[in-house]
């Protein structure tokens, strides 16, 4: 006699609810993130569950404008030339785990220097602080 049982199918739930991360607040056009109401954590992002308790208790939040750079890298683009990506952690502890632009200007890029957020249109990108140095960065 063969017995068959299936399992209930779970329902994925959407960690993002939408790809762009520039939002509009009262501060102004900022990145987008998602601060838990139970356990504290703040990611990047419109979320619909907290990535670390899965909660549902969430508030959407502006993510802060300035940080420092982790790490980088320049893409040569044919006739377009050079471009600088990396990955940015604001100050408050959140990562941009999205690649993204960094636009150069006097100051050389390397990683933990200071860098702030720009907007242009529905663009947004970092640029280096004039006049900032390296920073310790507490991911390392």
């Amino acid at each position: 006699m063969t017995v068959r049982t299936e399992a209930p199918v779970s329902a994925p739930i959407a960690d993002l609810e939408s790809d762009s991360l520039l939002g509009s607040f009262p501060e102004g056009r900022r990145l987008v993130g998602t601060a838990c109401d139970r356990c504290g954590r703040t990611m990047i992002g419109a979320r619909v569950v907290c990535s670390s308790c899965v909660s549902r208790e969430i508030s959407r939040v502006a993510l802060p404008t300035s940080g420092v750079l982790y790490s980088f890298t320049r893409l040569h683009v044919g006739s377009d030339g050079v471009r600088a990506i990396g990955y940015v952690d604001l100050d408050g502890g959140v990562r941009v785990r999205t690649l993204a632009d960094i636009r150069e200007g006097s100051t050389a890029l390397q990683p933990n220097i200071r860098v702030e957020l720009g907007v242009d249109g529905d663009d947004w990108f970092f640029a280096p602080v004039v006049g900032e140095g390296r920073e310790e960065n507490p991911h390392e």
